[in-house]
């Protein structure tokens, strides 16, 4: 969510850089750590670029004038800051020791201060570099540990996340640390064999069931059927071609074991190799994000690469070849090809390909394995219209060798924009339709390149409503429970499409100066009954959007308990405008908002008018759980000259939110999905609560066999309950149907057979797509067409009754 505002360039006036030397450890810590026999690595470098030294200097400039807070470096507790540096390296607090921080802490802190006025990084690359010795000598100790016999019938445990731990205390206590580790991971590794065998026993087992397609009378199905089924042979086999062929599955627990054991060790020595490739501006960006989030959560360093990244994200374009890629031990690997892209238009390259090396149109083609992926997707995008080439090794072919030459263009990002669904709800004897529209975040045009347009998130779900209304829609449901923000902007015109005029945010400054943001425009899009579904996910412009038609009383909320809680607005900005030489930015938090009542949303978040069951609300998300949260405040409310009482006459609308409450509650208590969705949450909240997890591998395959017999009766629960889903039929935006898989549409009516997989909600939390059994939205659906029933009754006249 952004907000742009401009800076004085006197922000290099500073003062000349010093020098300073690299902290000498004492000789009881250089004693700490046993000799390494490891490949010797070249030291990371101490002098700071001056292109970095002038970022740094930018950020701690924003950061000291243009943040909310308005706070200088010196009031920021200078040791809290090397601490938060220092596990930002190293996580989960494996590698260094309580002894490394103290030292840091020490030498560091009486002058970080001045070193970050002028610029320099030598902390941060120190730091690092004491890091890689520490990460170095651990992976010695690991493979001297490997040559040893472990023993998992120990009643021991090991606790995952460390990120809420101190560090050991020294180098031994940190072996013990280690010990634990390497039995989780290797139980881990064991476990997973059999989860393996299980998955694929049950693909076989639906490939070994699946019904052929029945003939017509015409006997055109046969001829389709059999042409689909060509194409999906084809399309296997395509598949196995790409796919890289496993070693035999080990069968006893010995073969099991020296496989877990080699792939551990094999895990720890790439993790330590990524680790020895980061290069001084992935340091860098470590070290500037720790110093921007102690102001806040949400301001942040934008190296030239995040800043693209972060452009493309609210943009939904990049210009490149479109291709997702994945690093695969070292290889740069193509997994998926976009529709519509220079790639899959080529028709030479296919999932599975490699990119060996890449090329610009003139000059040499540079070899790119081992190379670290955001380096060589850095190479392989540009400006739209250049060429590019590529050194392919096809995965049909490996010794087949080509180089392609592709023109890079625009490539429009359609599966993260707006769309909807017609839902057909049952009523007693008749049915009801209802609009729903997914929309994912708030994209807007332009980005901060102002290289394209990119999509409107407030024309496109105008044009979903304008559709929604020919398919003769009673109601409509908004659906913001994945919705992470966006584009201020944005969410005040698109509250604007359910409003004639009025209030939608008031946004407040540092110096205390607040702004009134109204929907001017009297164009109404939509004035029928509107339902908003939240959850701990929706953030940002979501919460601007909900708070505001809910203070309205234009929509009734929906969902968890209350939304994230971010009511902090950030503005980008750009060093590029004062240097154009430079393409870094500072993202930093400029203002505070407040809806239309004057209620913050920071921490608290927007709260449901109508709370329905979820996993969230049990775990630990929400600005709440944020470290250097901003507060919580109110400032003086804003008028609100024309309040829609949710369309029933003045005086009743709270006794319609009371009457909706009582008849979704009493539908929650008798039907069967939520009787499961309940079971399903209560899985979430015991493995929320589980910190510490036994390395004993009896112990382990027990809790693994009870997982499997859950999640074998929740699928299959699921799919009985699936048969009771609602009809819908997809509508899509005309921009996303210009790039929608051929295959990727799903029939009218079948809404069971998307998403996650069934019976894991774990799996499901962690998706960005909905649920394959969608218990809230099927309950928002209910509540809409309750609603709707009201106000047909009398148009509302008695609520209560």
């Amino acid at each position: 969510m952004m907000n742009l505002i401009k800076l004085s360039s006197a922000a290099f006036a500073l003062a000349a850089a010093a020098v300073f030397c690299a902290p000498a450890y004492p000789a009881e810590q250089a004693q700490a750590a046993p000799a390494k026999s490891v490949q010797k690595r070249k030291p990371v470098q101490l002098q700071t670029p001056v292109k970095m030294r002038n970022e740094t200097k930018w950020l701690v400039y924003c950061m000291e004038r243009g943040h909310y807070l308005k706070m200088p470096i010196t009031e920021l507790d200078v040791r809290e800051f090397i601490r938060e540096y220092m596990q930002n390296v190293d996580f989960f607090k494996l590698f260094f020791t309580a002894g490394d921080v103290q030292h840091f802490q020490d030498f560091f802190s009486p002058s970080i201060d001045v070193m970050l006025h002028q610029g320099t990084l030598l902390p941060a690359f120190s730091i690092y570099d004491k890091f890689l010795d520490r990460a170095d000598a651990r992976l010695e100790w690991i493979r001297e540990r490997m040559k040893k016999p472990f023993d998992f019938s120990e009643k021991a445990t090991f606790r995952p996340d460390r990120s809420k731990e101190e560090w050991p205390k020294d180098w031994e206590a940190a072996n013990r640390l280690w010990e634990n580790r390497l039995k989780y991971d290797i139980v881990n590794e064991i476990l997973s064999y059999s989860a393996k065998k299980r998955d694929a026993e049950k693909s076989a087992e639906k490939r070994d069931g699946a019904k052929p397609a029945e003939k017509t009378a015409e006997g055109k199905g046969a001829e389709a059927a059999d042409g689909d089924s060509a194409a999906a042979e084809t399309e296997a086999e395509k598949v196995a071609e790409v796919v890289e062929e496993e070693e035999e599955a080990p069968k006893t627990f010995e073969e099991k074991l020296a496989k877990a054991e080699k792939e551990v060790l094999r895990r720890y020595e790439r993790l330590i190799e990524n680790y020895r490739k980061a290069d001084a501006m992935e340091i860098q960006e470590i070290y500037l994000n720790t110093l921007s989030r102690l102001y806040d959560p949400h301001s942040s360093f934008l190296s030239e690469y995040y800043l693209e990244e972060f452009d493309i994200s609210v943009r939904n374009a990049l210009v490149g070849i479109g291709a997702l890629l994945q690093d695969k031990d070292g290889y740069c690997t193509i997994s998926e090809l976009m529709p519509g892209g220079p790639a899959e238009e080529c028709k030479q390259i296919s999932p599975g390909d490699k990119i060996l090396g890449v090329g610009q149109e003139t000059g040499e083609i540079v070899d790119v394995i081992g190379m670290k992926l955001r380096n060589t997707v850095r190479m392989i995008r540009g400006k739209s219209g250049t060429k590019v080439r590529l050194l392919i090794e096809p995965a049909s072919n490996p010794s087949a060798r080509k180089t392609i030459t592709l023109v890079r263009r625009e490539i429009k990002l359609t599966t993260k924009l707006a769309k909807a669904e017609v839902y057909t709800v049952p009523v007693g004897d008749k049915t009801l339709p209802v609009g729903v529209i997914d929309l994912p975040a708030f994209y807007g045009e332009g980005g901060f390149s102002g290289e394209s347009k990119g999509f409107s998130t407030t024309k496109d779900v105008e044009e979903l409503l304008l559709k929604l209304k020919k398919f003769g829609v009673k109601g409509v449901i908004l659906d913001l429970r994945r919705n992470g923000g966006g584009f201020l902007t944005e969410a005040v015109d698109l509250a604007g499409l359910f409003i004639k005029r009025g209030p939608v945010v008031q946004v407040r400054n540092a110096a205390g100066k607040t702004e009134r943001l109204w929907d001017e425009d009297p164009k109404l899009v939509w004035d029928g009954p509107l339902i908003i579904m939240v959850s701990r996910l929706s953030a940002s412009a979501t919460e601007i959007v909900a708070g505001a038609l809910q203070n309205h009383k234009r929509a009734i909320v929906v969902g968890d308990k209350s939304t994230h809680g971010k009511g902090t607005v950030q503005a980008v900005l750009n060093l590029g405008n004062f240097d154009p030489e430079q393409k870094s930015a500072a993202k930093v938090t400029v203002q505070k908002w407040y809806a239309p009542n004057g209620d913050s949303i920071q921490v608290k978040g927007v709260h449901s008018d109508i709370v329905l069951p979820s996993p969230y609300d049990y775990m630990e998300i929400g600005e709440q759980y944020k470290d250097y949260a901003m507060k919580w405040d109110c400032i003086e409310p804003d008028r609100i000259e024309e309040v829609w009482g949710y369309g029933v006459p003045e005086g009743q609308a709270e006794a319609l939110i009371k009457k909706l409450t009582e008849q979704s509650e009493a539908r929650q208590k008798k039907l069967d999905e939520f009787a499961f969705w309940n079971s399903q949450i209560d899985r979430v909240k015991t493995r929320w609560k589980t910190k510490d997890w036994s390395v004993n591998l009896a112990e382990r395959e027990k809790k693994l066999a009870d997982d499997e017999a859950f999640a074998d009766a929740s699928e299959k629960r699921e799919k009985e309950l699936s048969k009771l889903n609602f009809k819908k039929e997809e509508i899509l935006l005309e921009s996303a149907k210009e790039n929608a898989h051929a295959d990727g549409e799903k029939e009218p009516g079948k809404d069971g057979d998307s998403a996650a997989p069934a019976g894991d909600l774990e799996s499901e939390l962690g998706s960005d797509e909905p649920p394959a059994f969608d218990v809230q939205l099927r309950e928002a659906l209910r509540i809409m067409a309750d609603w709707i029933e009201i106000l047909g009754e009398k148009g509302g006249e008695e609520v209560a009754k």
